[in-house]
């Protein structure tokens, strides 16, 4: 499962996202470069069922489709109402840069998180998680723009990459750190 995970997340940061923000790239004297790509998609949706006595609230999305979320935060569960519209944002962050020297890094690390609206507040929350591995270049073939990476598992794959110019930052024996961030921020929209 990480070794999947971790090849993902190369793939998805050399080849690049198909939608979403460009790739940038950032350079300190204190920090190592980075490169990396951010997504975010909109979806548009209202209440259609408060279950109090369960704490579970159903949302259906624009195309009818529904879903039934745990509300746990009394305060949000109070304020939803059916017919209240909500507003979700999905957010994937993908960044990958070289691992400095002397720098320890554990394999693979999970960090996750919750967050909820507090009285006063509009109602909603957030849920996220931080995927970070590091995995090793193995092999860069730059006429056929393609890279071979280890995961933490010893497994290695061989990707195309979509930006060829990303394969000039690295080199065979380099380990890299890509960390991918998923969050979820859901609300009520009543403005």
């Amino acid at each position: 499962m990480l070794r999947r995970c971790a090849i993902q997340l190369a793939l998805i940061t050399l080849l690049g996202f198909s939608s979403g923000y460009p790739a940038y790239a950032q350079s300190s004297p204190a920090a190592p470069r980075t490169v990396g790509s951010a997504s975010e998609v909109v979806v548009r949706g209202k209440i259609v069922g408060v279950d109090r006595a369960n704490k579970v609230v159903t949302i259906a999305g624009p195309e009818g489709h529904t879903i039934a979320l745990r509300v746990t935060d009394p305060y949000n569960l109070k304020a939803a109402k059916v017919g209240d519209p909500v507003v979700a944002h999905f957010y994937e962050i993908v960044t990958i840069r070289k691992k400095k020297p002397g720098e320890t890094i554990p394999s693979a690390s999970l960090k996750e998180g919750i967050v909820g609206a507090g009285p006063g507040q509009v109602p909603g929350g957030a849920v996220g998680q931080q995927l970070e591995l590091l995995v090793k270049v193995v092999a860069i073939d730059k006429p056929n723009d393609t890279v071979t990476l280890q995961g933490p598992d010893g497994n290695t794959e061989t990707v195309k990459a979509r930006n060829p110019e990303n394969l000039k930052l690295i080199k065979p024996g380099d380990e890299l750190v890509v960390k991918l961030t998923r969050a979820v921020v859901i609300r009520i929209d009543r403005a």
